[in-house]
């Protein structure tokens, strides 16, 4: 028989009845194992974003450990109302001294620093390093050398660390960066240097430790790195670290040692072969040193609590910082206490993304570690019968259950053994099944796997890679249906899919008759854009409750949006109260100035309406500020592989915030940039300044739109003409005569703050020499 008869009898072999679908769930087996053996770098990627996925949703469905109310655990919170009363952060090293002082007086028996203090606090002579103190009396630098010795900032905290309270403070490790700043404490995690170079850990480039003045009075340092999954998930954390041949705990484990009095931890290893594993952690020694199970890399998963408790104290109770230096907090609250003391403020950028909760401070990630270490520690029992020591501590017994998730050694195996068993049966039964029936079975196994996992969870603390199972029991029940019906279906993507979060509805179409003019691609085109932000928000956020901010943003932005569309603007973005659009693009508009004028207007009259609504729900009054500015614009398709945005990005883009935030200090709510207001038609337009922002030596003219020309009365047009004609002689350097005109005009409208602003600047100017070419720009030093 020819080598082509034999093929052509194989191939019908193999069609004959269900032997091919049963091939394809045999091939599917192999594939499936090699995937968990030795996947493609892209696959493995893919795989583990499943895990990730399951991982997640495993962590929010299932059951979680409680808090023990007997861990008091306490965050001392760097708010932004603690940074409004107390100063913007880092603070003088008096007032975190007088902050360690209160927790110690108030029974914090271990403080912990989820911050750094890599430089020296500014001294006395710092503070007068303009004045040339060698012209002055001899007298005066005696004193003053008195003073420095009594007043040392870095001397007093790490004095206050040696009151009741242990400190414990934090060193920052990086990957990236070889820069190390000031010397690290010694290593105390115990192991042969040869072996520590040789296991497998998380290595860090550089550091930022702390000056050595406080290193060396607190009792103890860790790192306060949380290392992010590639998702930018923290699930879990390092409890080693490794730089050069040093081994540094985390924060929450070295809080966790000078708790328990412990002097030094010990890395446990098994060998695998030629190859060292980490298995564990040991804190202390004798009787009453337990283990921490970890992965190879000496990480643990994270077991928290819950999403984040900044607003309810629901797993971890809060304090703001403010409140315990001015003696506010509740009575008792930080008695017999380990105090993490971290911020929650946005913009010290110590905000995480967690499995159960996108927004959460990296201090209470801390807590929930060391809520957790505290849990896993020794339960001493001691009988009424016997008090000697030996009796005390071989009463001590570990946790009955696993606090942190783990994964067992022989989780690989048992899971290959699963996919092998199970995918030879249903390879050879689903060929047998009808339709309704095979989308049922591969339904009830997915669920059957599933439940199976979060038992393993729930009960044992068990973490087994779900994707392998799911990914067999998908592609064998797919194949056989594919073979069965011998169809196909195909997802296409559209213009429609890609825009509408975006543009109005109403372009959608207009965009899918030429869809090859559009994309995502980058561009640089003319454009305006927008910027709205609520004015004094943080302190409408303080009055409010979550749900409550939550509906009165709803409630703000929807007719805002509205607006927006109405005049064919793209929304850009929204970040907490401030909205930012544009016109011109993804569709051109060659009107875009005009209709992102005409849209500010009406955003202006729209906040009035809701004014009344609001006072009505209970809400604060709100107002808003907008910027716009025109100019050229990179318009694209931005940001990374993990999340991208339709968005503008320029200089004329940041001028346009810049003149957002500038409508404050002017007292007004709209202005724009020159650009914009070049072409504009059927404004009232008032020139407010000709100004110079941060970072730009060019001066630039700014305006304010007060209303359509063809609704503005007599008298304002009376006004305008009148300040019009002050600031004429103000830029001319004619100040009697400017702030005669200006002084008039302020009769009128008193609470007018323009005029107030030229009326100030007036009167310093008159006694200052002015350059020649001074054209009577101001210069604004701040964003």
């Amino acid at each position: 028989m020819s080598l082509q008869a034999r093929l052509k009898a194989i191939s019908r072999f193999i069609t004959q009845g269900n032997r091919l679908p049963t091939a394809l769930g045999l091939l599917i087996v192999l594939f499936v194992i090699w995937l968990q053996l030795s996947p493609p770098q892209a696959l493995r990627t893919i795989l583990q974003r499943i895990e990730y996925l399951v991982y997640d949703q495993r962590l929010s469905f299932m059951p979680r450990m409680q808090r023990n109310p007997e861990h008091n655990i306490v965050i001392v919170d760097i708010d932004e109302r603690s940074m409004q009363e107390e100063g913007h952060f880092p603070w003088n090293r008096i007032k975190v001294g007088q902050l360690v002082e209160k927790l110690g007086e108030k029974g914090a028996l271990v403080i912990g620093f989820d911050v750094t203090f890599p430089e020296a606090d500014r001294s006395i002579r710092d503070l007068l390093e303009t004045v040339d103190l060698d012209a002055l009396p001899p007298v005066f630098n005696e004193t003053l050398a008195d003073i420095e010795q009594q007043v040392n900032a870095d001397q007093y905290f790490a004095n206050t660390m040696q009151g009741p309270a242990d400190v414990v403070l934090a060193i920052n490790f990086n990957r990236q960066e070889t820069v190390t700043y000031n010397e690290l404490p010694p290593s105390i995690v115990e192991i042969d240097p040869e072996l520590a170079s040789r296991i497998s850990l998380e290595d860090m480039s550089g550091y930022t430790g702390n000056i050595a003045i406080l290193q060396d009075a607190a009792r103890g340092s860790g790192n306060m790195n949380q290392l992010p999954d590639f998702d930018g998930v923290v699930r879990r954390v390092p409890l080693v670290l490794r730089y050069g041949n040093e081994l540094y705990p985390t924060l929450s484990l070295e809080m966790m040692r000078v708790y328990n009095f412990a002097e030094s931890y010990e890395l446990l290893t098994n060998r695998y072969g030629n190859e060292d594993v980490v298995y564990a952690v040991r804190i202390g020694r004798g009787a009453g040193a337990f283990e921490i199970p970890t992965d190879r890399r000496s990480a643990v998963l994270v077991p928290y609590l819950g999403p984040n408790s900044l607003r309810n104290d629901a797993y971890f109770k809060y304090v703001s910082a403010t409140d315990v230096l001015n003696d506010n907090e509740e009575e008792g609250v930080f008695e017999n206490s380990l105090v993490l003391v971290g911020t929650s403020a946005p913009g010290l950028q110590d905000i995480r993304a967690t499995p159960l909760d996108p927004v959460y401070p990296g201090v209470e990630v801390h807590a929930n570690m060391l809520h957790a270490l505290l849990e896993s520690q020794p339960i001493a029992e001691v009988s009424g019968g016997s008090s000697d020591t030996e009796s005390l501590f071989s009463g001590f017994q570990s946790q009955n259950q696993a606090v942190f998730p783990y994964k067992p050694d022989w989780a690989p195996g048992a899971q290959l053994f699963m996919v092998t068993v199970l995918g030879i049966i249903i390879s050879f039964a689903f060929p047998y099944l009808g339709a309704a029936s095979l989308t049922a079975t591969g339904a009830a196994l997915t669920a059957a796997a599933i439940w199976l996992n979060f038992q393993l969870w729930s009960q044992f603390n068990m973490d087994f890679a779900q994707a392998y199972v799911l990914i067999l029991i998908v592609l064998v029940t797919a194949a056989n249906l594919i073979y069965g019906f011998l169809s196909e279906s195909q997802t296409r993507r559209t213009i429609k899919g890609m825009f509408d979060q975006y543009v109005p509805p109403a372009h959608i179409d207009s965009m899918l008759q030429n869809p090859d003019d559009y994309g995502f691609e980058g561009e640089s085109k003319e454009l305006s854009v927008l910027f709205s932000d609520i004015r004094n928000f943080t302190s409408i956020s303080e009055k409010l409750k979550a749900t409550q901010l939550k509906s009165l943003l709803n409630e703000f932005f929807t007719p805002i949006t509205e607006i927006i569309f109405k005049y064919n603007g793209t929304i850009d973005k929204y970040v907490g109260d401030m909205v930012m659009a544009f016109w011109g693009a993804p569709l051109d508009d060659p009107e875009h100035r005009q209709n992102a004028v005409a849209a500010a207007l009406e955003m202006l009259e729209k906040v009035e309406e809701l004014k009344p609504v609001f006072k009505e729900k209970g809400f604060p009054e709100v107002n808003i500020g907008i910027g716009i500015n025109s100019g050229l614009m990179n318009v694209g398709d931005m940001g990374s592989t993990y999340r991208r945005s339709y968005t503008v990005l320029g200089d004329a883009v940041n001028l346009g915030s810049r003149l957002e935030g500038l409508t404050k200090f002017y007292g007004i709510k709209l202005l724009v940039g020159e650009k914009t207001a070049k072409d504009l038609d059927g404004f009232l337009l008032r020139l407010i300044d000709k100004v110079k922002v941060k970072g730009k030596l060019k001066a630039v003219e700014c305006y304010e739109p007060i209303c359509w020309e063809k609704s503005a009365g007599k008298t304002l047009k009376k006004r305008v003409k009148a300040f019009h004609e002050a600031q004429q002689h103000y830029f001319e350097q004619n100040w009697d005569e400017a702030e005669q005109g200006l002084r008039s005009l302020l009769e009128n409208e008193p609470e007018c703050e323009l005029y107030k602003v030229y009326l100030e600047r007036i009167e310093s100017l008159r006694e200052t020499p002015l350059p020649q070419d001074w054209d009577g720009a101001f210069v604004h030093t701040s964003k």
